[in-house]
């Protein structure tokens, strides 16, 4: 993973940043979300800096250029993802502004963390990736192995260490794993928000030493469904172990789930809330 890298993007910094991150976007349904919400949005909270999981733009599995210039065009400045970001690998040869979990296998393409250079600041955002699946299995469909993302993000943060923000977005499936990290990183990051489960929880907070977190931020996504999919599906996955493919939901009504935090002293978190729509 590279050690130096800096991206320029166009945002104003008046000393303290307003930052909106986005849950993960689900398919062609959560796109449309996302256009109906954010522009407007945008404007009404002056909000500086947009960041958003984008690892099921594309169908629900990945993403492509032209979903991800769909979602910019809305208002999108950078994107964070897990896993299913690499069901399109070919989406990293265009460099685009998008990382994948820094503790995923070293051999995969694009990078686990960046630093976006706004207005003379420099905003640290690192991608991790929990170490711990459902009822002890492991967290990736691939038989991989992770690196333990509270060793990585820590040697992130040595090497990284001029940043005046630093937004860790962990895509864990075990709440435990993602509160725990929430207080590892207390008061030396500016946030941690949870993503992967598509389930906005309702702990939005500011950490003792200043941190902001949310346990998961949520999705935009189908309203009436479960993880974005057919809810047909997953129930007869669940209750008679069948294994028909995912049909992706892509009509009907949908949810925006995001969170907004207002940065202050010292890189640190001096407000945060939800910001939750159905469109």
């Amino acid at each position: 993973m590279g050690l130096d890298k800096t991206d320029s993007i166009s945002c104003y910094y008046c000393g303290e940043m307003k930052i909106l991150f986005i849950g993960d976007i689900v398919g062609k349904l959560g796109r449309k979300a996302v256009g109906e919400v954010l522009p407007n949005l945008r404007k009404k909270e002056k909000i500086d800096l947009v960041i958003a999981n984008g690892e099921n733009l594309a169908h629900g599995r990945g993403t492509t250029e032209k979903t991800l210039k769909e979602v910019m065009g809305c208002g999108i400045d950078f994107f964070t993802s897990g896993p299913h970001i690499f069901a399109h690998e070919e989406i990293f040869t265009i460099n685009p502004p998008l990382i994948r979990p820094a503790n995923y296998p070293s051999d995969k393409p694009g990078r686990g963390f960046t630093t976006l250079a706004i207005e003379g600041k420099n905003i640290l955002i690192i991608n991790l990736v929990g170490a711990h699946g459902f009822l002890g299995r492991k967290f990736l469909e691939e038989d991989e192995e992770v690196e333990n993302p509270f060793l990585m993000v820590e040697q992130i943060l040595k090497v990284q260490d001029r940043a005046d923000l630093v937004i860790v977005d962990f895509h864990a499936e075990i709440t435990s794993e993602k509160r725990a990290l929430g207080f590892f990183l207390d008061g030396k990051v500016t946030a941690v928000l949870g993503t992967h489960t598509h389930v906005p929880t309702a702990d939005a907070q500011i950490l003792p030493k200043g941190t902001g977190y949310v346990t998961d931020v949520g999705m935009c996504g189908a309203k009436d469904s479960v993880l974005g999919v057919a809810k047909e599906i997953i129930i007869e996955r669940l209750a008679k172990n069948a294994r028909d493919p995912f049909e992706w939901v892509e009509k009907g009504p949908a949810v925006f789930n995001s969170v907004l935090f207002e940065t202050g002293a010292k890189g640190l978190v001096k407000a945060v809330k939800r910001i939750d729509k159905e469109t």
